[in-house]
């Protein structure tokens, strides 16, 4: 019988090698996938992204955050594991304080469309502000009124290098990564790429998403030079809908992505949509 995930990493934790390179460099590459990596202690993981996807902080395994660590995915089963007091957390601590109320316009002759989509679910949840004119109000409070399309969404391959910024602001590369990345959702107008990353969870759930689920792919859109890429959290809870638009985003010297820069982790305008209201006003 093999090891637990959280044995194998109490047992890295304390290797040489480990505490090496977490010293020197601030993070360790396991330069292998996590297959790979497991044989060495009997770890056999039935598939690698439960693991090291971890889209929430609250997700990050309780052996990490322990030592004050925090781990992320670098492509095709390999990861990388940060000291949070060198490179500080790139997850986000998002807050519903201070949000403005998007109001919709009520289309009267679908009201049976409208009612189709009280789901919990987050890619039905993209389409229901498609449907009832959301991304209309948004774009006309972020822009003005300007003309807009949809654009690509899904997964794909991309390869790009990631920097990190350390907690005395020197950014440094941290690993190339090569691997899958998922587009919920993307919006462009003639200037703009509003890179949306979609969640449908629990009320008061889902403030702590992490920054590489915009980041990695942010990436596939860099070389599109004339267009400001704004990334959008579109935050689901039931008929509650939070939009939390963050700062046009940066890539560092035209090379790639920095996964922690916490000027970017800090929304610029929050929005809440009611769904339950906009139903009860039919």
């Amino acid at each position: 019988m093999g090891i637990t995930w959280n044995e194998l990493l109490e047992e890295l934790i304390d290797e040489i090698d480990f505490k090496t390179s977490i010293e020197k460099n601030g993070f360790f590459n396991s330069n292998v996938s996590l297959q790979i990596f497991g044989e060495k202690y009997g770890f056999k993981p039935k598939n690698t992204a439960s693991h090291l996807s971890i889209n929430f902080w609250s997700e990050q395994s309780q052996v990490l955050k322990k030592h004050d660590m925090y781990i992320l995915r670098t492509g095709y089963g390999g990861f990388c594991i940060f000291d949070k007091n060198k490179f500080p957390s790139p997850y986000l601590q998002l807050s519903t304080s201070n949000v403005e109320n998007l109001d919709l316009e009520i289309d009267y002759e679908f009201k049976e469309l409208m009612s189709a989509f009280d789901t919990k679910q987050e890619n039905p949840g993209l389409e229901h502000l498609n449907a009832c004119g959301g991304y209309d109000v948004l774009i006309k409070k972020l822009f003005g009124n300007l003309k807009w399309k949809l654009g690509p969404r899904g997964g794909q391959d991309s390869k790009f290098k990631v920097f990190g910024k350390t907690s005395q602001n020197e950014i440094i590369p941290v690993f190339n990564y090569y691997g899958s990345e998922e587009l919920d959702y993307s919006i462009w107008t003639k200037e703009h790429i509003l890179l949306f990353e979609a969640k449908a969870v629990k009320p008061n759930q889902g403030l702590d998403v992490g920054w590489h689920k915009f980041a990695y792919p942010a990436s596939r859109f860099r070389k599109f030079k004339n267009h400001s890429i704004v990334p959008i959290y579109l935050l689901k809870w039931g008929m509650v809908t939070h939009l939390f638009v963050f700062p046009t985003f940066r890539f560092h010297n035209d090379e790639g992505i920095i996964i922690n820069d916490l000027e970017q982790l800090k929304p610029e305008r929050s929005f809440r949509i009611d769904f339950g209201n906009s139903l009860e006003n039919f």
